[in-house]
């Protein structure tokens, strides 16, 4: 059927032209022949070596840089998300105890600081305290706690 301009009206039931006929496929299949289309392309002399690369990077393993903990004296005794208290004085005497959760922990096979050669240290976010209200808690202060100075309260 033609439309009183000229032109081919496509019906429901019309499919599209094959890509021979389409004007649209032409002009795009015509651009990317063009010279300035090698943005897109890669080089053949290149395409072996990046799909080496890129299979080799796939087969091999990642290299692990985790120590080996097969000893038990060296496993850690509390996970991330278990609970734990620290007993302390405070400076009247008075015995105070501070409720956290583990967040992370870490092994020093040397010594470090104030720590001593391979213990386990935790960072834990502090929750409460027996100390009084005015405390501000919870909070986390970023410094690592011995592993002998915590007790397990619920273990995760």
């Amino acid at each position: 059927m033609r439309d009183p301009s000229g032109l081919d009206l496509l019906r429901s039931h019309d499919f599209p032209k094959p890509l021979l006929h389409n004007v649209w496929s032409k002009n795009i299949m015509s651009r990317l022949s063009q010279p300035d289309s090698q943005n897109f392309a890669c080089s053949r002399r290149e395409l072996p070596g990046k799909l080496l690369a890129i299979g080799a990077a796939l087969l091999l393993p990642a290299r692990q840089r985790e120590i080996s903990l097969t000893q038990t004296e060296n496993q850690p005794k509390f996970k991330v998300g278990d609970l734990i208290a620290s007993d302390w004085v405070d400076e009247f005497d008075a015995d105070v105890v501070d409720f956290g959760e583990v967040l992370g922990s870490r092994y020093l096979p040397e010594g470090h600081s104030s720590f001593e050669a391979n213990t386990w240290v935790y960072y834990i976010n502090w929750t409460s305290t027996t100390c009084g209200a005015d405390s501000c808690y919870p909070c986390y202060d970023g410094e690592p706690t011995r592993e002998c100075d915590l007790r397990l309260v619920k273990q995760s």
